[in-house]
């Protein structure tokens, strides 16, 4: 059975209607992308994939993981399903173009290697129609009633990325822990993710084997809770870490 080893939860501001998943060494501005993601959910090359969306305006609400192996289908919970694959050298890195970089040199326990991708998506047409009606509605949209409707449409579209390394799926990870940031006093060691939202992150270890006597050294400390995101299926999740504890 498939297991989740990692689960990040942020908002993502979409430039020209897209937001771009890619290896960290890759330059999405480059020449030789993919074609942007006109009327599909995703297009893929080598090493980026690129989502679609219907917004410019307005963030979407992105969950990202990744699993030991494919993981149990979710479409039922979702309006759109697409698959793909990508190339990554065990990071990737999430590009909003002109708004900067939501995640940059995430580290997966995958490693090198082909990654298969599952994106889900939602409530795209209706934030997009809502948007519209507000238009119609207020006359100005620098005025304080028009943007208090419009902050009540930030994250209603949602994107679920799953990816995972099929070769690895019979043997299992020896996940390498590998990410770090600061949020609500956490802190985790190794690469950074600069986002400058709150972001909720959920990390579940798999050791191999040989590594069954081994043991996360945390600095005794009251343990803190993130809370209030939803899950890939609608549910509520909840992450617990050690308030100002060190994961080594």
């Amino acid at each position: 059975m498939s297991r989740r080893l990692l689960q990040l939860v942020i908002p993502v501001t979409p430039e020209r209607r897209m937001f771009r998943i890619h290896d960290p060494a890759v330059d999405p501005d480059a020449p030789g992308g993919p074609l942007p993601p006109v009327g599909a959910l995703i297009s893929t090359n080598r090493e980026q994939l690129w989502v679609g969306s219907l917004q410019e305006d307005i963030n979407v609400r992105l969950v990202l993981e990744e699993w030991d192996g494919a993981p149990p289908p979710c479409g039922d919970a979702w309006d759109e399903e697409a698959k793909g694959s990508v190339y990554l050298r065990g990071q990737l890195s999430i590009s909003m173009g002109q708004a900067g970089t939501a995640v940059h040199g995430l580290r997966l326990g995958g490693g090198f290697g082909d990654y298969s991708v599952r994106v889900y998506a939602s409530n795209r047409d209706v934030v997009t129609r809502r948007y519209t009606a507000l238009f119609d509605r207020h006359r100005n949209p620098l005025s304080d009633e028009f943007q208090q409707e419009k902050r009540t449409l930030e994250g209603l579209e949602r994107y679920l990325v799953q990816l995972w390394r099929e070769s690895l799926a019979e043997t299992g990870y020896g996940l390498a822990v590998g990410i770090s940031g600061t949020l609500v006093g956490l802190t985790l060691v190794s690469a950074a993710l600069p986002v400058a939202v709150a972001v909720r992150l959920e990390v579940d270890l798999v050791l191999t084997p040989a590594e069954e006597d081994w043991r996360v050294p945390v600095v005794p400390a009251e343990t803190a809770v993130v809370a209030g995101a939803l899950d890939v299926c609608g549910g509520v999740c909840r992450g617990r870490f050690p308030r100002n504890g060190t994961i080594a």
